[in-house]
């Protein structure tokens, strides 16, 4: 593993990012694409590089698909290009913020699956998560990413609760590239009173290890707390996972869905400590010796890309139900009852455009009174929500390609 910052980023950047889609833009989007990874480094694996696990590597034909996505964002005619689909909500973990809480009903067949992972690569998706639940407990996961040709990049979500050495080997067989893999705290003690599980710990150590030597791009997936947000905490917990070796923070806020939807208290960021976070991913990128860091609230922000939810992404749970994101519990079909193009359908009339700010943080107030210890949210309920949300305003990104309010 080699990290790439500075100027010799810029290069790398400038040389070995040869697409035949980018071609197509005018020079000026192109220089202004290139500016948007200025607060983000450089992972050189093998023979290929990484910007983010948000973004499949390049050179490859994933990448020239993403590469395709950002054409036709600058068209406006813009499709997601992530899409993570949850294959089961089971779990032997009681995780503190889990958003999969309250979802129920019996979980898709294997051969659903296939044909939804196919039916996401024909309509351009390059980023396939398998989430879950614990995807790892369902035995079908290899043979669901043995299906995705190149043309997408899967990344897999753990608590690391079954990544043997043996199962590692299989899932990089079967062509897995990114594995995240849920690390809470730097300390034992409170990763797992966090996890709900006395060895939560210890698996993800093991499972960080294992990921690492198996040659796969290795993530942590942090859902950060008020207590971590300070240099002191956030210094520890970065030179604890660069001494593991992992390429990747990934830092998520505590979101009001699944078993916060009730959650009124103090437990939720404000914008002061999202901007600490926006400070720290930039700090700490600018440093070739660390771990690198992809904050949502730094790309997520209404400067970068802002809320792509329903129309740069979307998610599949377990039960089939076609939501705008993983946080977001309105459901706009479900895959075995309506199908799934017409739920896609029903998605993109009332996400069509990206948004500057979080569509669950900013509508939290008109979910709760539809909640009745159900989720997702049923269409009807969903479509009602929808049509009460006043328009917002455009992230910077896509006003930067064309777009207007």
């Amino acid at each position: 593993m080699k990290h790439v910052t500075g100027f010799y980023k810029d290069i790398v950047l400038l040389i070995k990012i040869k697409s035949r889609e980018l071609k197509k833009l005018p020079l000026g989007v192109l220089l202004y694409l290139r500016s948007t990874f200025r607060n983000e480094k450089l992972t050189r694996i093998g023979d290929k590089y990484v910007i983010n696990s948000f973004i499949p590597p390049f050179p490859s034909p994933a990448f020239e698909q993403f590469a395709k996505n950002a054409v036709s964002v600058y068209k406006q005619e813009a499709f997601p290009y992530s899409t993570h689909i949850a294959l089961t909500n089971k779990c032997s973990f009681n995780c503190w913020h889990c958003s999969k809480c309250y979802r129920e009903g019996e979980e898709l067949s294997k051969d659903i699956w296939l044909q939804v992972v196919k039916k996401l690569q024909n309509m351009g998706i390059c980023i396939i998560g398998f989430t879950g639940g614990e995807p790892l407990s369902n035995n079908n996961l290899e043979e669901i990413i043995t299906a995705i040709d190149d043309r997408s990049t899967a990344i897999l979500f753990t608590s690391g609760h079954g990544l043997t050495d043996k199962r590692a080997k299989s899932l990089k067989s079967a062509g897995l590239y990114y594995i995240a893999i849920s690390l809470d705290h730097y300390t034992e003690e409170k990763h797992n009173k966090l996890r709900g599980r006395a060895d939560a710990f210890d698996i993800a150590i093991k499972a960080i290890d294992t990921s690492l030597k198996n040659n796969f791009y290795t993530a942590v997936q942090l859902v950060v707390r008020k207590d971590m947000l300070n240099t002191e905490e956030m210094d520890r917990y970065i030179d604890f996972v660069t001494k593991l070796g992992v390429h990747e923070i990934r830092i998520i806020e505590p979101m009001p869905t699944g078993v916060l939807i009730k959650e009124k208290g103090d437990i939720f960021l404000k914008e002061p400590e999202r901007e600490f976070l926006r400070g720290y991913h930039i700090k700490t990128n600018k440093k070739n010796n660390l771990t690198k860091i992809a904050s949502f609230t730094y790309l997520e922000n209404k400067n970068m890309y802002g809320c792509g939810a329903g129309v740069q992404h979307m998610y599949i749970d377990a039960f089939g139900n076609v939501c705008p994101c993983d946080f977001t519990p309105l459901s706009f079909g479900n895959i075995k009852k309506d199908g799934f193009d017409i739920a896609y359908k029903r998605l993109r009339a009332h996400f069509d455009k990206p948004r500057a700010t979080c569509f669950i943080q900013d509508n939290i107030e008109k979910i709760r009174p539809f909640f009745s210890n159900n989720l997702p949210l049923k269409y009807a309920a969903s479509v009602q929500i929808c049509n009460s949300c006043r328009k917002r305003e455009l992230p910077r990104f896509y006003k930067k390609l064309g777009w207007k309010e």
